[in-house]
C-alpha cells in the first residue's frame, strides 16, 4: 500500500486478502488522503493494469462494492486530495 494511507507499508500476502484487511494493515486512510480516487495496480498477462478504488466509501459508507479480493503482488495506490 502506497501513498496516503497512515502507515504505507508491504502487507504479506494470505489467502482471501481482501482490499479492507490491507487498509486495517495500514492504519486506514491519511488526513488529507482522497480514497475514492485510490487504484489497484496489478500485473495481468505481464502488463500492468490500474483498476479504480472508492476506499472512502468503502470506510466510511460500508459499500463492500469496493471490498475486491487481492492477488500476490498487488499494489493499492491512494493519493493525496488536491488543495
Amino acid at each position: 500500500v502506497i501513498g496516503s494511507a497512515a502507515s504505507p507499508k508491504t502487507v504479506p500476502y494470505r489467502a482471501g486478502l481482501t482490499a479492507l484487511d490491507a487498509l486495517i494493515e495500514v492504519g486506514g486512510l491519511a488526513t488529507y488522503a482522497n480514497g475514492n480516487r485510490s487504484q489497484l495496480i496489478r500485473t495481468v498477462n505481464g502488463r500492468y493494469t490500474s483498476y479504480p478504488l472508492r476506499l472512502a466509501d468503502l470506510v466510511k459508507s460500508g459499500d463492500l462494492k469496493a471490498n475486491i479480493e487481492l492477488m500476490p503482488g498487488d499494489i493499492i495506490r491512494i493519493p493525496q486530495r488536491g488543495f
